[in-house]
């Protein structure tokens, strides 16, 4: 008689899963390691990878990367563990940038086709599929009629239909996911009389709850905290380390009717379910603390003769598929767009706040949206301003960085192509509400987090 084979997971770092098979790795996700810093050195994880963990991830044969940010594609870490001689797993984007940007540098790509299972191993199939408008992508791993369901840090609304059946075919299922106070962006944020806007985070909506929520929307039996782990390291951005989620509170909420698991958890999968297995819980990461100068930046200088233009073109370019832009204040000189198809003035817009060398090389590098997440660059928003920030900062970070869009008309082509991948017209409208919806109110109702607290819980709900 065959003798089962003994198929394991582990999870570990930020967002790292790794699949062992007969104590052999066979795929590995978003590998992020932690002696390597992300976000221009603002960003460290937040407890160590253990030995065992790393010695798979340099035998693993595939790593899917879920999307661009760089505690999911850390190229530091990719070469630390010989990644040019694996091969790389991809969901098929509207542009893909990461194939093509990884091929450029010799690493080995595979873009898979979307919703369609691949046979890694005997028991182990893998399905993928892109979130056109974040970038970003779910990963699903069937193994022994059981399904582990990586949505890292995004939504599955296009998708939402494909998965919950999915889903329901398998005796079990666990969700991995983001889910916590909300650092996770850009929360910098003052007015202009120089006061600090208070993010949602500091109202510490329950993690479990929101995590949980999100599992029973699809059907999910188990759910496991997961790409929720760094920490701020960079001396102008230490501050935001009081708005990350502790360990001690991410069980929070949690409701009993979906199975817990605790994360970092090694757990058995056989034709019965899921066996949490012995693990240790990996230690912290005493990173030292890096200062701007160390990395580069000096808040006091001005920008270099020539780079005026690459600032003053990057705002063109949002002004003129936007219609829109705001203002990049460098050392003491604050850009403006030459264009001016904005129905506001000069006053009305908001500004942004960064250092001179992170800045050039988040627009020549086409990584504006690191600029942001990292938490050391600020916005200034005059008082009276009540129009979605958030939508706006979108342009750069999410469409003409990521998706590489060149002009208005193709922005409205590619809103055309996202809108039609959705598996169902309802879920379609219903996502557009509520994102719109969520970015509106954050942009209006800022600084008021018992309100948008409350509200965050309400909107995972749905």
């Amino acid at each position: 008689m065959k003798r089962s084979s003994e198929i394991k997971i582990h999870t570990c770092g930020n967002a790292t899963l790794i699949v062992e098979k007969d104590n052999e790795p066979v795929i590995a996700t978003d590998p992020w390691l932690h002696y390597h810093t992300a976000y221009f050195g603002s960003w460290a994880t937040t407890y160590q990878i253990p030995e065992f963990h790393l010695n798979l991830l340099e035998k693993v044969p595939y790593i899917w990367i879920s999307h661009f940010h760089p505690d999911h594609l850390n190229i530091r870490s990719l070469l630390k563990l010989k990644g040019k001689d694996k091969k790389i797993l991809l969901s098929n984007q509207y542009h893909n940038r990461i194939a093509y940007d990884l091929r450029k540098a010799g690493f080995k790509v595979i873009i898979m086709p979307s919703k369609s299972y691949i046979n890694l191993d005997e028991d182990i199939d893998i399905a993928t599929f892109p979130i056109l408008n974040t970038v970003d992508s779910c990963l699903l791993i069937k193994i022994k009629n059981n399904l582990i369901v990586n949505l890292n840090d995004t939504l599955c609304d296009p998708s939402k239909d494909f998965l919950k059946k999915e889903i329901k075919k398998s005796k079990n299922s666990l969700l991995l996911k983001l889910a916590g106070y909300g650092d996770a962006d850009m929360i910098n944020v003052f007015n202009d009389k120089n006061i600090f806007i208070e993010p949602i985070a500091a109202s510490k909506p329950a993690p479990g709850l929101l995590l949980t929520s999100q599992a029973k929307k699809i059907n999910c039996t188990h759910a496991m905290h997961f790409s929720s782990f760094h920490k701020y390291v960079r001396s102008d951005s230490l501050w935001a380390n009081k708005y990350t989620t502790p360990r001690s509170d991410l069980r929070r909420g949690w409701d009993n009717k979906i199975g817990y698991f605790e994360e970092f958890s090694s757990i058995l999968i056989n034709d019965n379910g899921f066996q949490k297995i012995h693990s240790s819980y990996p230690q912290k990461n005493d990173l030292e603390i890096l200062y701007p100068i160390e990395l580069g930046d000096d808040w006091d200088q001005e920008l270099k003769k020539g780079e005026l233009k690459i600032v003053k073109e990057y705002l063109n370019n949002i002004e003129k598929i936007f219609k829109n832009s705001f203002l990049i204040k460098v050392g003491s000189k604050i850009v403006e767009s030459d264009i001016k198809l904005s129905k506001f003035n000069r006053s009305q817009k908001f500004i942004l706040h960064a250092p001179r060398s992170s800045l050039i090389k988040a627009i020549k590098l086409n990584i504006f949206d690191d600029l942001l997440i990292g938490n050391f660059a600020r916005l200034i928003i005059p008082e009276n301003y009540k129009n979605n920030y958030r939508n706006l900062l979108k342009i750069p970070s999410k469409y003409l960085d990521n998706i590489g869009i060149k002009d208005s008309q193709e922005l409205k082509q590619f809103l055309w192509i996202y809108r039609n991948s959705f598996d169902n017209k309802f879920v379609r409208i219903k996502s557009e509400v509520m994102q719109k919806s969520r970015d509106l109110l954050i942009s209006k109702l800022r600084g008021k987090n018992n309100i948008l607290g409350k509200l965050k819980q309400i909107y995972q709900r749905f």
